[in-house]
């Protein structure tokens, strides 16, 4: 399984490298260096290739300008594949795969598998991306595929796991669709390693609002405004930060409780009445698994706004959520969109009709067999 060098592009495909290695295959994650500490921590093997970079200065967009934030997205694709090819095309005389499965940003691994000659698998996060944007990334990896030797055309996948429900989708997205056989898989929220807080366990005596803004740097200015701005509602405020974060949080919104960063879904299992976040598909998901209502506020300068702004589009189109504009967005219109959040229930319907379609997609054990039929086919 190979993945670009960022969290929660890994997070994304755990649940399935478990339920391969659960049925007893060879599972290993090959990524950059830099996460090579988070996928041990998830009990998976991790197959570090290339050297480390500096994913703060990587990760910033230029400009706000959709085109120009696209192009830069698709050159730094092709930045992070080639680094993680040249370690890739070295580790195989030591360990050939059977199947690739790779998330959307990474181009790496379906140019490997295209050498190789097996099953190339795409794991969605989300819904797909636009068709430019797939154009886009395509042509960023020509120069990298004439370096080793492979054809400059990509082939399309030979199957895509699909883990958005089919609710969670519209005409524009569904266009954006790869051409390729698409098996449904249920989304099975991963957000990290961690222990669940004792005060969860108690019953919550006032509303509870999780922010969580992703495990960026973009989202991380808005963080105290909408904690401060959510203060009158007396609700309790819930913050998950990374452990650099914390203490500066919690002095600028010192109402809320700012958490070291625990799994998200053990605190939305926990109970949670609105979840406040940056447009993340991960984030989207996991709250739509456990139906709760949804209010996004999209950074504008992140290198995947594009794709939050598709995730607010779908949350606010399926009636679960309410979505802001991070950059122009007012005190008052947090504390309102908040309250009508609370006060609907119409948005917690919605969203609880989601979380019954995605527990109703296969699991991915079911997928198992239908990546064990594929790699068969192809042998």
């Amino acid at each position: 399984m190979t993945t670009t060098p960022y969290v929660s592009h890994l997070w994304g495909l755990v649940p399935t490298a478990w339920a391969l290695r659960s049925a007893g295959h060879d599972v290993r994650i090959a990524s950059l260096p830099d996460i090579t500490e988070t996928v041990v921590a998830t009990g998976l093997t991790a197959m570090p290739v290339g050297p480390r970079i500096n994913q703060a200065a990587l990760r910033r967009r230029p400009d706000d300008d959709a085109v120009t934030g696209l192009a830069y997205l698709a050159r730094l694709s092709g930045r992070l594949a080639g680094l993680l090819a040249h370690g890739l095309f070295a580790a195989l005389e030591a360990f050939r795969p059977d199947l690739v499965v790779s998330e959307p940003m990474d181009l790496a691994g379906p140019m490997v598998a295209q050498h190789l000659g097996v099953p190339a698998v795409h794991q969605s996060w989300g819904p797909p991306f636009a068709i430019k944007a797939t154009r886009m990334l395509r042509h960023a990896g020509v120069p990298l595929r004439q370096r080793f030797g492979v054809a400059e055309s990509v082939p399309e996948p030979d199957l895509v796991l699909d883990v958005c429900p089919p609710s969670y989708q519209d005409e524009r997205t569904r266009g954006n669709r790869l051409a390729a056989p698409h098996q449904s898989m249920r989304y099975v929220p991963f957000n990290g390693p961690g222990a669940v807080p004792a005060w969860l366990h108690e019953p919550a005596k006032r509303p509870r609002i999780c922010i969580a803004m992703g495990t960026g740097d973009e989202g991380l200015p808005l963080i105290p405004r909408l904690a401060n701005a959510l203060a009158p509602l007396g609700a309790d405020v819930i913050v998950l930060a990374r452990p650099a974060d914390v203490e500066p949080l919690a002095g600028q919104a010192p109402t809320a409780r700012v958490l070291e960063w625990a799994p998200l879904k053990v605190v939305l299992a926990a109970g949670c009445d609105v979840l406040v976040h940056h447009g993340g598909p991960n984030t989207a998901l996991t709250g739509l698994a456990y139906g709760v209502p949804q209010l996004t506020a999209v950074a504008r300068d992140s290198a995947g706004a594009g794709d939050h702004l598709v995730n607010a589009r779908l949350l606010r189109t399926c009636g679960a959520a309410i979505s802001l504009p991070g950059t122009t967005m007012t005190d008052a219109d947090v504390l309102e969109a908040a309250t009508a959040l609370l006060a609907d229930l119409s948005y917690r319907s919605a969203a609880g009709a989601l979380a019954a379609e995605i527990a109703a997609q296969p699991s991915p054990a079911d997928a198992v067999k239908v990546l064990e039929d594929l790699v068969g086919d192809a042998s």
